[in-house]
């Protein structure tokens, strides 16, 4: 009998000590430390949970065996087993598939799953990885089918963004949408901090896109911001300091370039031009004009957090970037506030500001001139021949190059600019399902340049007899006010999203110029202003434009059991940029998609998604004159009798028959993710048609109509491919995360301006007056244009060999060493019905690959972007190795140019005459290969776990850092100035990217 109440103790005793319970607390924070509040804590099987409280800490009394599910929206729900543990601290991962469920789309947001048209998202945390003065520079090679196009080197200069090819010649750029603002055409990502944005969502076919209608036919890049979140709030800090380094160009030295100017002469019998012993100088003009270390700092503190009734996110930040040259730098500061307020259950108002602060200042430009100038000549004259002001020191070149010593010092050009962005929004919830919203985003901007050009001397040729300054201030203002109605709503398999909306846009231009000469003193900074001036020579000038559309939207996205999915948008825009009559454009849209994984007949275990999609769409392009429709009057000056004569004459045939320009949109595409999401793919073809292009066009003359005149005739035809594939996964403390995408695009001329079926850009007077970019119907717009060449003549019989049929020597002044140029339409005569196309700026395709990777508490990411198949009309070789007009040459040249003893050399004979015409013709010797392989950022970083801060990482970084390339001129990635067609692809030396080195700080507390 007692041994069975033993047992019996015994076993209640184990029994009691099975469900004793104890408790167990800790944090929860994500995977850079950030405390995370409202985290699910639950005890598993059982109703028994906690939530962390604004600190992340959580507290629960639990059984001894028991297994915790911390769960969190965004964030992969994590199970961890008690045991004999007390205090349990938790890091939540990303969960991307999660975070991608709610994508903002054109005036709101919807589900991914939902979307059936052509849209790709940049999150924020990959922008922040570049440090640069526009966030645009960051998006190079991270979406397919958008190309971001360098803007070059300089401080400040922004890139342009192209997304899938050239549909007009009225310009290519998107329209941007910052928190559901538009923009004014034109606008520079330079506005925002790359800390403060959120995401990036690119709108790439007329599907999406339609929704913005006008202003949307090269796409949409929609911005949005970082806002605060419920919690105790927090802040965040990044600071990085750095350097830009410029590769240097070896040129040739004094004795160099005395052979390379002597031989020119001795080639065709003159006698030499310099004697070496008559020359004392050697100037390195590089070392003179360029420094090695431009500083770039960049700098941003950020607070965010708030309650259930405010929620707020501020932020401040400074960027500094220094010219490579002894002069010139950019500067910036920015501010965010981002304020939400529950007003009540039902209405909610949000109201953002966004002042920002530039200034550019004298970046110089002179890459050009130091290639160029001779390097006999002195950087100073010499004391005894000095005549005037400080500004006139500058010794003068024996071959009329400017001094680029003597024209960074004359430099005097300075910008400030001012803007501010308002961003009103009022939500109010009238039912669960069905919201009103209304939105007034206003944009301010001020800017002022201030030019002075002081006196100088040095030549008769190379003089400023007064001096003068100038003003110039642009005044613009934009506002929006949109007000849409969204109703959402499931029944059963079906799901209904309907908006619909009004909205009016207005932009008013002004500007006031003024220009005035002679002031008293050109040492003295604080005389620089026009009140200063006493001279006669003075000009003023100004003007104001307005420009207004007002629109009507509507958009439904409907789907089926959530495997078939419609969505149809329609716009309807006034424009004032049009005639009454002309001025309505309405621009249709639907797009479907089909979830063929959600079918019974489909069962693949490794495929967990499988979609299929289409889209058709048409969307327009208002980006002409604003003035295209007006006839104008004009102000001529004439001497008659020896007295001045105003006259009027009609300056402008102006043409109220315009009308849009629409582009037919067609887009198919299909997306998978496999492997337990581990590899997600898309693959997508489109094709765009522009129709009624809107051209500049030159009348008969018997019309007697001067000048061109803007009509709606031409098309252009876009078509490619866009190819995207990441690979995420995750070993123990180890993880990976890949992205590639590679894309074609091929942009052809469909038609053209009656009577015009060529197109003709970049008029070389130098290259015999003729042109060197040509669009041609039915061919690829913005080609090179030129001679075709077939290698270097060897011998006077390969001369006489290259004749008509008749005997006629095609190149009857060819010497051996010369040129040998193709004799394109085979009449035995080479004259430029020989020109032809020779070459292509647009790549075959291009792409990018980012990868990020992390063990423990050290993270390296890297970014790559390359191109394949585009060519460079590289200008310098014009006279990099001929010597052309007696400028300096690259160093070696005497090794590169054909001679007797070197008869396989790429560049023909040194010649100061070139009777054959080498260098004064456009041809192929000057189209090079451009593609290439850039290592854009690598970043390594470490985090370190230090008490009172949820975050303190170190990083190191290098940007630009390898290039591989064929190109021999100083950077491959060349720019397209303001004309993507006409300006794209032609090097004229201009400030090439620079390798950046950066030592960076995070903090998180």
């Amino acid at each position: 009998m007692n041994f069975i109440k033993k047992l019996v103790v015994l076993i209640l005793f184990c029994n009691a000590s099975l469900y004793a319970q104890k408790t167990v607390s800790g944090v929860v924070t994500d995977e850079n430390g950030t405390v995370l509040p409202g985290v699910n804590v639950i005890e598993k099987g059982t109703n028994n949970g906690a939530v962390s409280d604004f600190d992340g800490v959580y507290k629960l009394e639990t059984a001894n065996d028991a297994i915790l599910v911390f769960s969190f929206l965004g964030f992969q729900s994590q199970e961890v087993s008690v045991a004999s543990k007390t205090t349990i601290d938790v890091t939540l991962q990303n969960d991307q598939q999660a975070l991608d469920e709610v994508v903002v789309i054109g005036y709101g947001a919807v589900d991914r799953d939902k979307i059936s048209s052509s849209i790709s998202t940049v999150e924020g945390e990959e922008l922040t990885k570049i440090t640069a003065s526009n966030p645009a520079e960051s998006l190079q090679g991270k979406a397919a089918g958008v190309q971001v196009l360098s803007g070059g080197g300089n401080p400040g200069a922004s890139p342009q963004i192209l997304i899938r090819g050239v549909t007009s010649n009225n310009g290519t750029s998107p329209l941007i949408v910052l928190d559901g603002v538009p923009q004014p055409q034109g606008t520079s990502l330079n506005l925002l901090n790359p800390a403060d944005i959120k995401n990036f969502q690119i709108l790439k076919d007329a599907s999406a896109s339609a929704i913005y209608g006008s202003r949307a036919s090269n796409g949409v890049v929609l911005i949005t911001t970082k806002r605060g979140k419920e919690g105790k709030t927090i802040i965040n800090l990044d600071f990085s300091q750095g350097y830009q380094r410029l590769e240097k160009i070896n040129l040739a030295g004094a004795d160099e370039y005395i052979q390379v100017m002597n031989l020119r002469r001795t080639n065709d019998g003159s006698a030499p031009l310099y004697n070496a012993e008559d020359f004392t100088a050697d100037t390195d003009w590089w070392e003179e004009t360029i420094e090695n270390f431009a500083p770039v700092t960049n700098f941003n503190l950020r607070a965010s957090g708030g309650s259930d009734k405010v929620k707020y996110a501020a932020s401040m930040s400074y960027f500094n970037q220094e010219s490579n040259y002894t002069k010139g730098y950019y500067e910036k500061i920015t501010a965010r506030f981002n304020v939400d307020f529950k007003l009540s259950d039902k209405i909610t108002l949000k109201q953002d500001l966004n002042p920002r602060i530039e200034n550019f200042g004298n970046s110089p430009n002179l890459l050009y001139s130091i290639l160029r100038i001779d390097p006999l000549t002195d950087v100073y004259l010499p004391q005894n021949e000095r005549v005037g002001n400080s500004f006139s020191i500058y010794a003068p070149s024996n071959n009329q190059v400017p001094n680029p010593v003597g024209s960074v010092a004359r430099l005097f050009n300075e910008t400030k600019f001012f803007a501010l962005i308002s961003n009103t929004q009022l939500n109010y919830e009238i039912t669960p399902e069905l919201t009103f919203n209304s939105q007034l985003g206003l944009n301010i901007n001020h800017s002022r340049q201030d030019i002075f050009n002081p006196t100088y001397f040095t030549t008769p040729n190379q003089q400023q007899e007064i001096n003068n300054v100038s003003r110039r201030v642009n005044e613009n203002f934009d506002y929006v006010f949109n007000n849409t109605i969204n109703y959402t709503q499931d029944f059963g398999k079906h799901y209904v999203n309907l908006l619909g909306g009004v909205l009016f846009d207005s932009q008013t231009f002004n500007y006031v110029s003024a220009f005035r000469e002679d002031i008293p003193d050109d040492e003295n900074p604080d005389l620089r202003y026009l009140d200063a001036a006493t001279g006669e020579g003075i000009s003023v000038g100004g003007n104001e434009a307005v420009e207004t559309i007002f629109s009507g939207i509507f958009r439904g996205i409907y789907s089926y059991d959530n495997r078939y999915f419609f969505t149809g948008t329609i716009r309807a825009d006034e424009s004032s940029k049009f005639a009454k009559g002309n001025r309505l454009g309405v621009f249709p849209s639907v797009s479907v998609a089909w979830d063929i994984d959600s079918e019974s007949f489909f069962d693949v275990d490794f495929i967990s998604n499988l979609r299929l999609k289409a889209g058709y769409g048409q969307i327009g392009n208002q980006n002409i004159n604003r003035n295209g429709q007006f006839f104008a009057i004009g102000t001529g000056n004439y001497v008659f009798g020896g007295d001045r004569v105003v006259t009027n004459f009609l300056s402008q045939f102006g043409n109220p028959g315009l009308k849009w320009e629409t582009v037919e949109d067609k887009n198919f595409g299909l997306t998978a993710t496999l492997f337990d999401n581990a590899l997600d793919f898309s693959v997508e073809y489109y094709q765009k048609t522009s129709k009624d292009l809107l051209f500049n066009v030159e009348l008969p003359n018997y019309t007697g109509i001067p000048g061109l005149v803007s009509q709606n005739v031409g098309s252009f035809e876009s078509k490619g491919w866009d190819i995207q594939v990441g690979y995420n996964k995750t070993w123990g403390d180890f993880k990976m995360d890949l992205n590639v995408n590679v894309s074609t695009n091929e942009s052809r001329a469909v038609e053209l301006a009656p009577g015009n079926e060529q197109l003709f850009g970049q008029n070389r007077s130098d290259l015999g007056n003729r042109f060197i970019k040509i669009t041609e119907l039915g061919e690829r717009v913005g080609l090179f244009y030129g001679f075709e060449t077939d290698g270097i003549f060897q011998n006077q019989t390969e001369i006489n060999a290259h004749s008509s049929e008749t005997g006629q020597l095609i190149q009857p002044n060819a010497q051996p060493g010369d040129l040998k140029f193709v004799d394109t339409n085979n009449d035995g005569l080479l004259n430029d019905n020989d020109l032809t196309t020779i070459g292509n700026p647009f790549p075959d395709f291009y792409g990018g690959f980012t990868g990020n990777f992390s063990y423990k508490n050290l993270d390296l990411s890297m970014q790559w972007y390359g191109t394949y198949g585009n060519e460079v009309f590289n200008y310098t070789r014009t006279f990099i190795n001929a010597g052309t007009q007696d400028v300096n040459v690259g160093a070696g040249t005497l090794g590169r140019v054909w001679t007797p003893e070197n008869p396989n050399a790429e560049f023909p004979r040194l010649t100061l005459l070139d009777r054959n015409g080498n260098y004064q013709r456009p041809s192929s010797l000057f189209i090079e290969d451009a593609s290439y392989l850039r290592l854009r950022n690598i970043q390594i970083g470490y985090n370190f776990n230090i008490p009172n801060f949820q975050k303190l990482r170190v990083f190191v970084s290098g940007q630009n850092l390898l290039t591989l390339s064929e190109y021999s001129g100083f950077d491959p990635e060349v720019g397209a100035g303001g004309d993507i067609i006409n300006d794209f692809g032609v090097d004229y030396a201009r400030y090439p990217v620079s390798k950046t080195y950066l030592l960076g700080l995070n903090l998180t507390f």
